[in-house]
């Protein structure tokens, strides 16, 4: 193999390996952060679902003992008379509106059983709660009969504190129930099982291939050990994975098995939704990081093979005491330079080494200066408590720009001072300037993303504002730009506008990415409204355009860091969350309205500057 191909495998195989072990630590970084906070959400969920159902079974509890205080009804359960107390529990059944009433006398025989209000035959003397009423107590419970699960209240029926008999009431449980403990558990998807059998459920098992048997095959259904307070399992299936917790509902005594609820949640889609942005992101930069390495280990390893007979015969001879030897290299590259320079090696030694202890030295003063941009940064991520999601996508791309940025400035230094060295007409010259071009451009591209936080949250020295002249300001610089797109521009400024404190260069450019992106959404030309107006304590600037409009399914997003809904982007998509940042920290507020076809306005709403503020600032 030659040797310059040795060069180019080395090097791709370094990099290579870098950007794989880097791509595997965001994935398994991302992973366990997103499956902690769903264990967390579900703990929560499960501590919730247990209060509601308990509150359901306290006011279960208290109806059935209102109604067990009737003496016409102690009187017929006393009498022991089916007939009299199936005409009784007809009324109470209809009154209650319950799905299952029980009468039983002082032994637990059933005196009257209607289930939907129909008479239903089923041996419910030694259920664990008809049990407990005849020894006095109430007591909540979930029975199963038939296809159906109902939530029942047993109580004793009482002469003379003496038990005459019992009374259980009962709601059953349905699919409604469950799309309420839905929503109040954050949209958690319920399940609820009986033994190893699935009732009900708020899950659409044909859009999940293999959870149902997942569930029912898995043993978290019958086995009540398993399902304590503190247990997240995890469910995998084909095509997603869950987590889930769940909690028994009754005490089986015999082999139906328990009644249990089940919360889970898909992980899967999260994952995706949180890794996608910031994988495509990865790759791109990766490719471009591997096509660098390409061009410049094969410049390198062709400047280095030409000459290198001639330079190692040269050596030769030096190293045999020749010292007055010419090295004879034809050309003008790398080694015909290095050729060229043996003889005075030793004289620029000292300089060489002088002038690295100075790139040392800055090097540890930018390092220094970094190390202050990173914990300012950090201190501002701690701040963003309304945005979620896009403070930790902007951590996680800061901090990965940051990582690649470093090698980035080392072969952009490279680079350049290889270029100072090399006359303009050495052979292979144009290769190195190619790569110093696309090194540039993508150091600016990892200093656009190190900015998004810099230009949102670094605070800057600010000073009363009047942004009447700063809106007329803009306008005049781009009015030739505007005219020239076809885009009108109509301004209704307030008349005696207040001034508000800020920094005019970033409420500058706030103004100036709305305006620009009013333009693009006007490709074809339209209409630019741009107002003024004090209300409330506020002054607010309002930046309409009569373009394409922003989907709905967008407006939620539109704020987020990387999204946009152009098809040719300039940047990585920061434009309009620098602007979120950037009125946050003065205090302020960014909304927009929209409808597709009809246009996007734009309103930021500025606190006015108070007089103990004026009299400061003066």
């Amino acid at each position: 193999m030659k040797f310059r191909f040795k060069i180019l495998l080395s090097i791709g195989g370094v990099v290579l390996s870098l950007l794989v072990i880097t791509f595997f630590i965001i994935n398994y970084w991302t992973r366990s952060r997103i499956e902690d906070a769903f264990s967390e959400q579900l703990q929560n969920n499960r501590s919730t679902l247990n209060g509601i159902v308990g509150l359901e079974a306290e006011i279960l509890s208290r109806g059935c003992q209102v109604i067990a205080e009737s003496p016409r009804l102690r009187a017929v359960v006393e009498l022991q008379d089916p007939k009299t107390a199936y005409q009784l529990s007809q009324e109470l059944n209809q009154t209650t509106a319950s799905d299952l009433l029980v009468l039983t006398d002082r032994r637990g025989k059933v005196l009257v059983q209607l289930v939907h209000g129909q008479r239903m035959e089923v041996d419910v003397a030694g259920r664990a709660s008809v049990q407990q009423a005849l020894r006095s107590g109430s007591n909540a419970d979930v029975w199963s009969l038939g296809n159906g699960l109902f939530r029942v209240s047993s109580v004793p029926l009482l002469i003379d504190r003496e038990v005459v008999g019992t009374l259980t009431l009962g709601f059953a449980i349905t699919g409604e129930e469950l799309a309420r403990l839905k929503q109040w558990t954050n949209n958690s998807e319920i399940v609820l099982a009986r033994g190893r059998t699935i009732v009900l459920s708020t899950i659409n098992f044909s859009n999940h291939n293999g959870l149902r048997e997942s569930l029912e095959t898995s043993g978290m259904l019958v086995d009540p050990a398993r399902l304590d307070s503190t247990t997240v399992f995890k469910l995998k299936t084909p095509d997603d994975v869950f987590l889930g917790t769940a909690f028994q509902l009754n005490k089986p005594l015999n082999a139906a098995g328990p009644i249990n609820y089940l919360i889970i949640k898909s992980t899967e889609r999260e994952l995706s939704r949180s890794l996608n942005p910031i994988l495509g992101t990865f790759g791109v930069i990766s490719l471009i990081f591997l096509a660098l390495t390409t061009l410049i280990g094969h410049a390198v390893s062709v400047g280095m093979t030409r000459p290198i007979n001639a330079l190692v015969q040269g050596t030769t001879e030096v190293s045999k005491g020749n010292y007055d030897y010419v090295i004879a290299v034809n050309g003008r590259d790398e080694l015909s330079f290095l050729a060229q320079r043996f003889g005075d090696m030793s004289r620029s030694l000292k300089e060489k080494i002088s002038e690295l202890g100075r790139l040392n030295q800055d090097l540890v003063s930018r390092n220094r200066d970094l190390d202050e941009t990173l914990q300012q940064l950090k201190e501002a991520q701690e701040e963003l408590v309304t945005s979620e999601r896009l403070a930790a996508t902007g951590k996680l791309t800061a901090q990965l720009a940051h990582e690649i940025n470093n090698p980035i400035h080392n072969i952009q230094s490279c680079l350049k001072t290889s270029l100072g060295r090399l006359p303009a007409e050495t052979q292979g010259r144009e290769l190195i300037e190619v790569a110093y071009e696309e090194i540039t451009r993508m150091s600016k591209l990892t200093r656009q993303l190190l900015d998004f936080y810099r230009t949102s949250f670094v605070p800057e020295e600010t000073a009363p504002v009047d942004l009447n002249s700063l809106v007329k300001e803009i306008v005049q610089s781009f009015g030739d730009e505007l005219s020239k797109n076809r885009i009108d521009v109509k301004l209704h400024l307030a008349a005696g506008l207040p001034v508000v404190r800020g920094s005019m260069d970033k409420l500058k450019q706030v103004f100036l990415n709305l305006v620009l992106n009013a333009r693009d959404a006007m490709p074809q030309g339209g209409l630019l409204r741009i107002g003024t107006i004090r209300e409330n304590g506020f002054v607010k600037v309002s930046i309409g355009d009569s373009g394409v409009g922003i989907p709905r399914e967008n407006l939620d997003r539109i704020f987020d860091a990387f999204f946009t809904t152009k098809s040719k982007v300039s940047g990585v998509g920061l434009g309009l969350s620098v602007s979120y940042g950037i009125i946050s920290q003065h205090r302020g507020t960014i909304h927009v309205t929209s409808a597709t076809g009809e246009g996007s306005t734009f309103v930021v709403s500025l606190p006015l500057q108070l007089p103990e503020e004026r009299s400061t600032s003066v």
